[in-house]
Parts: C-alpha cells; sequence; structure tokens
C-alpha cells in the first residue's frame, strides 16, 4: 500500500488524466513530431504546461499499459500481462486519492478499463458506452463466425496468401461494421456523462477523473487521396490485423501512406474531444484548480519494423508516446523535460500533486514515490508480448517473425535496445536519431548475454521477485472475456 504523506495546505487541486488511446508520439506537435495533425487544444497545453520529449510507454497495448500507470510499476512487477479478472495487484492511485477524500470517476470509450480486470478500483463513477455487448454482437463476420475456426484456419490462410484478392470479400463485410462499431463508441458519450458527473461534485473536495479515448485506435476515415485510390489498395487498405500479420506478403500491400493520412484525421478529432472536456471544466469553474495530465497508453505503428498498428512489436512508433502536464493556475513546470521518462511515474507525480508539491524536477523525477516498487531510476523500459486476435490467438503462427516474440524496448542516454526473449538477441543502436528507420548492431551469443545482464538484468528480476513473493500473478481465464475484447486487443 502507497504510504500517506502530510496533506496539501489550502485547496487540494483536482488531478485529470486524459488517455488518448493509440497516439503515438511522433504523430503529434508536441510529441517531436514532423508529419503531425493538428491539434490546437494539445498544443496551447503544452504552451503552459511542461513537455516530455522522451516518454515511453510500460507496454505495448493497452491493459498492462494502464496497470502501469495505476500502479507505478511495470508489467513484470505487477504481472498483469493479459485478461485477469480481480482486484489489482497493489494499491492503484486511483484508490490512493479516494483515501485522500478526493471524489473519484474512471470514464472511457475503451471497455477494458471498466472490465473487472482491477484498473477501475478506487473509482466511484465508471462509464464505458455499451461495455456489456458480447463480442459476437460486434460485426456480421463475428455474428457468423466468432465461434468457429474456419476464417483463421491454416488452409485460409494459404489460399489467400496464393490469391490475396480474395480478402476484398471479407473486408467488404467486416469493414463497416467495424467502422459502425467505433463510431457507436466515439460519439460525446464520454463528454456527456463526464460533463453530469462533474454537475454532481462537491466544490469543497478535489476531485480525480481518468478518462480514455479511442478516437486513434483503427479504423481510420478516409482522406481524399484514399478516395481516389485504384480498387486494390483501397480495399487492401480494409484489412483486418490478423491477416495482414498471418498472411506472407499481406503487409506489403496495404496503402501505409494513406491509412497514415486517416490516422491524422483520427488524432485531430481526439483533439477537438480534449477541448470540449476542458470547456466543461472551465464552465464549471474548476479548470483553474486542475493539473492536466495528457498522453497515451501505446502508439501506433504503420508498418515500421514490420510491425501492424499495436500490440506487436517494440519499434518507437509503438513505445514513445506523447505526455504534456499543464499546472493550475500560479504553479510553475520545467519548459520541458528532456530526460527519458516512463509512465509509471504518473502515480507518484500525481500523488506528489494531491500533497501540495511540485510533482517532478525538470529530469520528471518525482519527490517521492508511489509505491516501493515503483522505478526508481537506470533505464526506461516498454514490453511487448505476442500478437494477439480477437478470435483466435497467434501464438504458433509466423513465430519466425519478431513482432510475435516477447519483444523489451530499453532506452538510456542515446542508446536504445530491443531484447527478443525467445531467441536471446538483442538489437542495440547507439546514437540513432529514428531507430524506426535506422538499422541496429545484433547482438549474439555471449556479447549479448552480457549486454542482457547489464541492461536488463533488473527489469528481469522483477518477475523473479514476483513469482516469488506470489503477489499479483493470478490464474488466466481459460474463456478470455469474449464479450469485453474489442479492436483487436490481446
Amino acid at each position: 500500500m502507497a504510504e500517506d504523506v502530510p496533506p496539501a495546505e489550502g485547496k487540494a487541486p483536482n488531478i485529470l488524466v486524459i488517455v488518448l488511446d493509440a497516439v503515438r508520439a511522433k504523430s503529434v506537435k508536441a510529441g517531436g513530431g514532423r508529419r503531425v495533425a493538428k491539434t490546437p487544444v494539445l498544443d496551447a497545453l503544452a504552451a503552459r504546461g511542461a513537455v516530455f520529449s522522451r516518454a515511453v510507454a510500460p507496454a505495448n497495448w493497452t491493459v498492462p499499459s494502464h496497470m502501469s500507470m495505476m500502479t507505478g510499476s511495470y508489467p513484470a512487477q505487477h504481472g498483469v500481462r493479459t485478461f485477469m479478472r480481480g482486484d489489482p495487484p497493489s494499491e492503484t492511485i486511483g484508490s490512493w486519492l479516494h483515501r485522500q477524500s478526493y471524489q473519484t470517476g474512471i470514464f472511457t470509450e475503451q471497455a477494458h478499463l471498466v472490465a473487472g480486470y482491477g484498473l477501475e478500483s478506487g473509482y466511484d463513477m465508471r462509464f464505458s458506452r455499451r461495455m456489456g455487448m458480447a463480442n459476437e454482437e460486434r460485426t456480421s463476420v463475428y455474428r457468423l463466425f466468432g465461434h468457429n475456426n474456419v476464417l483463421y484456419s491454416k488452409e485460409v490462410r494459404r489460399v489467400v496468401e496464393a490469391i490475396p484478392p480474395l480478402i476484398i470479400p471479407l473486408n467488404a463485410i467486416n469493414h463497416p461494421n467495424e467502422v459502425a462499431f467505433k463510431k457507436d463508441r466515439c460519439g460525446s458519450y464520454v463528454i456527456d456523462e463526464f460533463q453530469k458527473w462533474v454537475s454532481t461534485l462537491d466544490a469543497g473536495r478535489p476531485f480525480h477523473a481518468f478518462i480514455n479515448m479511442v478516437d486513434g485506435h483503427e479504423p481510420y476515415p478516409s482522406t481524399e487521396k484514399g478516395r481516389s485510390m485504384s480498387f486494390f489498395p483501397r480495399w487492401y487498405g480494409r484489412t483486418p490485423r490478423y491477416y495482414i500479420l498471418a498472411v506472407s506478403g499481406m503487409l506489403g500491400r496495404l496503402p501505409w501512406d494513406e491509412l497514415e493520412g486517416g490516422y491524422l484525421i483520427a488524432i485531430e478529432q481526439v483533439d477537438r474531444k480534449l477541448g470540449a472536456i476542458l470547456d466543461v471544466l472551465a464552465a464549471a469553474g474548476r479548470l483553474d484548480n486542475t493539473y492536466v495530465i495528457v498522453t497515451a497508453d501505446h502508439g501506433q505503428s504503420f508498418g515500421e519494423g514490420g510491425n501492424v498498428f499495436h500490440g506487436c512489436g517494440a519499434t518507437d512508433s509503438i513505445t514513445r508516446v506523447p505526455l504534456v502536464v499543464a499546472p493550475p493556475v500560479g504553479i510553475t513546470l520545467p519548459a520541458r523535460v528532456e530526460p527519458w521518462v516512463t509512465l509509471c511515474d504518473l502515480p507518484a507525480w500525481m500523488k506528489a500533486m494531491a500533497s501540495g508539491k511540485t510533482p517532478f524536477d525538470d529530469g520528471g523525477k518525482p519527490p517521492f514515490p508511489f509505491a516501493p516498487s515503483a522505478h526508481n531510476g537506470g533505464p526506461v523500459y516498454c514490453e511487448g508480448g505476442p500478437a494477439s486476435d480477437p478470435n483466435r490467438s497467434l501464438k504458433g503462427i509466423r513465430m519466425d517473425q519478431s513482432w510475435n516474440h516477447r519483444l523489451i524496448a530499453a532506452y538510456d542516454g542515446t542508446e536504445k535496445w530491443i531484447l527478443d526473449t525467445e531467441t536471446g538477441t538483442i538489437d542495440h543502436w547507439a546514437d540513432a536519431a529514428d531507430p524506426d528507420h535506422e538499422p541496429a548492431e545484433r547482438l549474439t551469443g555471449d556479447a549479448a548475454k552480457a549486454v542482457r545482464e547489464k541492461v536488463y538484468g533488473a527489469y528481469e528480476a522483477f518477475d523473479a521477485q514476483r513469482i516469488a513473493l506470489k503477489s499479483g500473478t493470478k490464474a488466466v481465464e481459460v474463456t478470455l472475456d469474449e464479450r469485453l475484447r474489442s479492436w483487436g486487443y490481446d
């Protein structure tokens, strides 16, 4: 349990965390990108707050990354790497703030956050639209084939590999349903519920709200260029992630530039929703005393390193995320934080905020940890497990591909490493401006073992310590929560 600290003097600040699901650092100005979306609201927050140049997500998909953001510990420490019902492995920041008399609410377009995996712990108000919808109700394809393996068989993959256009009839059925499914969740529902909740708050007590919005998640709207594209590229661009990964050669047929263009449009949509959320607080007279933290749980890949969207690989497009912290009126933060930081530090910063302390120094370090297992210096890590599909895991399929192995990225100074735990090899960039597009030095044998001990020894020791303490490890459900699995997550 996180230790209590003396309460803040005067009126404690409100704390708002907004996660822009699947928004990568390189696609927004605040993340230092070149081809970026227009995000005037996020840019305005960055202008009056702290911008983190090198923020790294703890994992490459939603559940483990959010558990790290909630508990202040890496996946190797909390042990939540898949869907496991039950209490969180340690106290969450939501629970801690609730104990400090904060009014707490979680509002999410991503149902996993309120699905019983412990992420919702400590939040009195919980909202997610249609969180009980069964997975087989999601699209026509799922309704027809959700409980059989025909569409995911070796035979079907081989046929599509031999005759790629055969994927188009499936896309014609599946894609419109996926678009409708996303639209059903990405309207103004979260904003409306947040506004209702804010109107009921006790003005004499601070609040903490956690909001997740999934506009940055595939599928994406078409650009003008996309609408005029030739038939085959346009329809290949609507292929589900499973087939892009599982069918050899399919990845090279997708119009990645067009997909990324649609992604930027989606980011612009979520920036407008960010503005609407801030307007709610301003109208209620509560924005001036609110810390606003905006980040993402992971990025999104458009073919870089052979990766497709997220939940696979450890390229910078997936591991690095935007991070902006805007303070209440009258509080000054460092304008820019340059060292590598992990989102595992968010609970420690929030604990400091609630305690009336400056949340971090010029290097992003908090004045005290949230929990004993918190990140305490050294390399910053992002862990990624094998990719999967809502109907059938990719485990055992194309295991020659590194994205289908457990990978751990590490960052320190000018260096980046990616450990492949399946093969024991390590890719190393000594000083790469963009590791997604620059070759790595491949380390094997004794060289890899030496670097693994030096760079990853402490991280891999977390697993051994956790298992020895029998803390945070639960039995994985035989039937993974089909009702709540969405958008192709692990």
